[in-house]
């Protein structure tokens, strides 16, 4: 037997390094509520994931509601935006269900709009309450983000009850649409007190007909927009701009990372305008250039006085009215190109 004396050394094998461990991937699950239709829920979750497109990330979007004015309607089947639809049965895995089908499409951002349809103790709501639960537990952002009009009545209670019952496993964040209109939005004062708020501008009726029938986002519109609407475009990347410049944007969707994409979009928006925009014809380009510069005519002779020269205000007069008849020829020629 060989005798080895402190002196010795042992020849050893390298020890081949390890591959680093896959880190867990952080994503971020917004559930759009409350019950009940008519509170814009669609529209909240197209701009959410319109801020988070144009940070940058890939959206799934998840559809409770089949019928007209859901997400899966509004979204093209086979377009640039991925719906899934909820599962009919209650499941207790269906986190596992998101995040397999996040994984599969390298998403960042999964938005489920739970849409109008027996969403109070459904099976459809028990699902969503336990995947938000187990996603929290692994460590992924959950939100649930309430869809606020004024007008609707009772939902000030839908509201408040369905931020109790979620607030447990998600941030909870409210979405006040109209207040750029001025409408009264007091009876939601309770809930503001108790949770962050966003404010969602209000789009032209036209414009989001446009966007409907395109079949996509309002971010995919707005970067490729049809020829003769590049004004209204430039609309909707300033509404999706100022959302994504209220700070707890950047937590929700990474709003920051999407403003230096924004502004260029937006840059073109229209400076004046008239609102009541419904048909097609009254938000193309011409027809919004030629409403500004009425307007900015009928801004300039406002501004004079009673001690203005006579001259000075005979010349604003001529131009206003010179602007008038050239926006009723405009109106014409496009209500022309449209029929």
């Amino acid at each position: 037997m060989t005798n080895l004396n402190a002196s010795t050394t042992l020849a050893t094998t390298p020890v081949p390094a390890l591959p680093p461990k896959p880190k867990r991937r952080k994503r971020k699950i917004i559930v759009i509520g409350p019950n009940g239709g008519g509170v814009r829920k669609t529209k909240t979750a197209l701009v959410f994931g319109s801020v988070a497109a144009a940070a940058g990330c890939t959206v799934i979007y998840v559809c409770g509601d089949r019928g007209i004015g859901s997400l899966s309607a509004s979204l093209k089947e086979g377009g640039p935006n991925r719906v899934e639809l909820l599962p009919d049965e209650e499941s207790g895995n269906y986190a596992e269900t998101l995040l397999a089908i996040a994984e599969e499409a390298d998403a960042d951002v999964i938005i489920i709009d739970l849409g109008a349809n027996e969403m109070l103790n459904s099976k459809s709501r028990r699902t969503v309450r336990a995947a938000l639960r187990q996603l929290k537990v692994l460590g992924h952002d959950t939100f649930v983000v309430l869809s606020l009009v004024p007008g609707k009545v009772g939902l000030e209670d839908d509201a408040a009850n369905f931020a109790r019952q979620m607030s447990k496993d998600a941030e909870v964040l409210l979405a006040f649409h109209s207040r750029d209109e001025g409408s009264d939005l007091t009876k939601f004062g309770e809930l503001k007190g108790d949770y962050p708020t966003v404010d969602v501008a209000t789009d032209q009726l036209a414009i989001l007909e446009l966007i409907t029938a395109a079949g996509v986002t309002p971010f995919d519109w707005c970067s490729a927009h049809p020829a003769g609407f590049a004004t209204a475009a430039a609309w909707i990347a300033r509404n999706l701009l100022q959302l994504a410049q209220q700070p707890i944007m950047a937590d929700i969707v990474y709003g920051d990372r999407a403003v230096p994409v924004l502004a260029p979009l937006a840059k073109n928006r229209p400076q004046r305008f008239y609102t009541g925009r419904n048909a097609k014809w009254q938000v193309r380009d011409e027809v919004l250039a030629a409403d500004s510069t009425e307007i900015a005519a009928e801004h300039a002779l406002k501004r004079l006085t009673s001690n203005s020269d006579d001259a000075v205000i005979l010349a604003a007069a001529r131009s206003l009215i010179d602007a008038s008849h050239a926006r009723e020829a405009v109106y014409r020629a496009a209500r022309f190109q449209q029929d």
